[in-house]
């Protein structure tokens, strides 16, 4: 299926800023589009990694740590056959996403506050986790549950912080962000080679490795971060830059390195 993949369009609904001040946020967005550089840098490889699998348009989905939703959304937009199923274990965030369902009218998605083992669900074509499994201890990252929820042939997507990062400007200037980190992201032990090993390990057959986030995406970020921190206005100021920053790296950056990695594994047919 030719995917045709939008993204950020429920962050009225799912944005505590935004939804405090609606009026202002509807002017922001239609001038700024969506406003966190982070997560617009997943999505473009998200949008890259989906055709690699061949997904059909009535495919069964399972969105793991959806945190507010922006994947769930993007592909129940792209087709409304799928059948979408976003879960985390964020109750707050899980309410977010079910108002933004209930407000856009969209019908095929279903909610989840719970872990992957304890839904009733299975016979996923796809199971895919964007930047949530450097949140998980390595002991405790889902892989197991994962492949034994997909169907035979089904595939799973995982994209992480790589556990080397390059930086740009002096690291100091980011330090709040480095405290945050060491308490956060228990995960990011993985390089490429060791997150493939690891999906081999719990069975899959590694179809795809990737690196992905270079120099200028990784430039794009710090100015981000800088000038949200500097405030709303110079935050926003700086968003074209770095939404531009980052579309650059997607078309030159070469993925034999990067600041992330994903990995596309597949359940073996025969199982």
């Amino acid at each position: 299926m030719n995917m045709q993949l939008t993204f950020g369009a429920q962050q009225m609904h799912t944005s505590r800023r935004m939804v405090s001040h609606p009026k202002l946020s509807r002017l922001f967005q239609s001038v700024f589009g969506y406003t966190n550089v982070g997560n617009y840098a997943r999505f473009t490889i998200f949008e890259k990694l989906i055709p690699v699998i061949g997904l059909k348009a009535d495919a069964k989905v399972l969105d793991l740590g959806t945190g507010y939703g922006e994947y769930s959304f993007s592909l129940a937009k792209a087709s409304e056959e799928m059948e979408i199923h976003a879960l985390d274990i964020d109750s707050e965030r899980i309410a977010a996403v079910q108002t933004a369902i209930d407000k856009s009218g969209i019908d095929n998605i279903k909610t989840h506050c719970a872990k992957i083992e304890n839904i009733n669900e299975d016979a996923f074509d796809l199971i895919f986790s964007v930047d949530v499994f450097e949140h998980i201890a390595p002991g405790e990252m889902p892989f197991k549950s994962a492949f034994e929820k997909l169907k035979p042939g089904g595939h799973l997507i995982v994209k992480i912080p790589n556990k080397t990062q390059k930086t740009i400007f002096p690291e100091n200037w980011f330090e709040e962000h480095h405290h945050w980190l060491e308490d956060e992201h228990v995960g990011q032990v993985y390089d490429l080679k060791g997150l493939s090993d690891r999906f081999r390990a719990e069975g899959f057959e590694v179809i795809l490795g990737s690196c992905s986030d270079g120099w200028l995406s990784r430039l794009a970020w710090e100015l981000a971060y800088l000038g949200k921190k500097a405030g709303m206005i110079t935050q926003l100021l700086t968003l074209p830059l770095a939404k531009g920053l980052i579309r650059l790296d997607r078309k030159f950056h070469c993925e034999t390195w990067g600041n992330a990695i994903q990995v596309i594994g597949q359940k073996p047919k025969q199982s």
